[in-house]
């Protein structure tokens, strides 16, 4: 079991994720795949973002676990570790008025086969998380993927540019539709790409989608909302 170093834990807490912070928990990630513990988080997102339905509470909540896999997806391509917690091991807290994950640090395992360590990842904290949500706040799996997608747009945008050797080929994967079967007939994150290559789709991000942060209180539409070009 690799020990996490200071660099490794500096990383991790750049995608909000914090080592045994237990404490202040008020959830975990596999407890909200639940009736009663989701219509907890939506109360408590309810009253950190004033979100006015279930589908936009359900959004906000992705963005946050998108940035938390984003995380997890760059431990991986950056440092060539994988997470291996489930999701009971992901402690939900607030902190300056938004949610972070608290993880245990005995949880990475050095990578021997990356496509594998990517179906690992998408099994154990992407598909069972959409899926839920999806369903239970009636909101479309495309949105919550796409919540999930930009902040992993943007991390392996960073990664090519740094020429990390591990970051284009894992997404390559990620792009490919049968790592996404059978959970979805294609890949989301083709889709979302629209035939342009990473970083030109960073450099003028676009959705496909639109997130609905446009119904919180006080909030205008995204510069990069589709709605702003129909």
């Amino acid at each position: 079991m690799p020990k996490l170093n200071d660099e490794h834990i500096a990383s991790l807490e750049r995608f909000g994720m914090f080592l045994n912070r237990q404490s202040d928990a008020f959830t975990n990630a596999q407890a909200i795949l639940s009736e009663r513990a989701t219509a907890e988080l939506f109360l408590e997102i309810q009253a950190l973002t004033g979100a006015p339905t279930d589908a936009v509470a359900a959004s906000v909540y992705m963005r946050r676990h998108g940035f938390f896999m984003a995380g997890l997806f760059h431990m991986l391509s950056k440092s060539n570790l994988l997470y291996t917690g489930k999701l009971e091991d992901i402690s939900l807290f607030i902190d300056n008025g938004t949610i972070q994950f608290s993880i245990p640090p005995d949880s990475f395992e050095d990578v021997y086969d990356r496509h594998e360590a990517i179906l690992s990842l998408l099994g154990q904290h992407g598909h069972p998380v959409t899926e839920y949500m999806s369903k239970r706040a009636h909101i479309s799996k495309l949105i919550l993927w796409e919540n999930v997608w930009g902040y992993l747009l943007w991390m392996y945008s960073m990664l090519i540019n740094e020429e990390n050797p591990a970051a284009q080929s894992d997404l390559d994967f990620l792009v490919d539709d049968e790592t996404w079967k059978p959970h979805m007939r294609r890949s989301p994150f083709k889709q979302y790409l629209q035939n342009e290559e990473p970083l030109e789709a960073m450099a003028n991000y676009k959705r496909t989608t639109c997130c609905l942060l446009k119904e919180l209180p006080d909030t205008e539409k995204c510069p990069y909302c589709p709605l702003n070009r129909t």
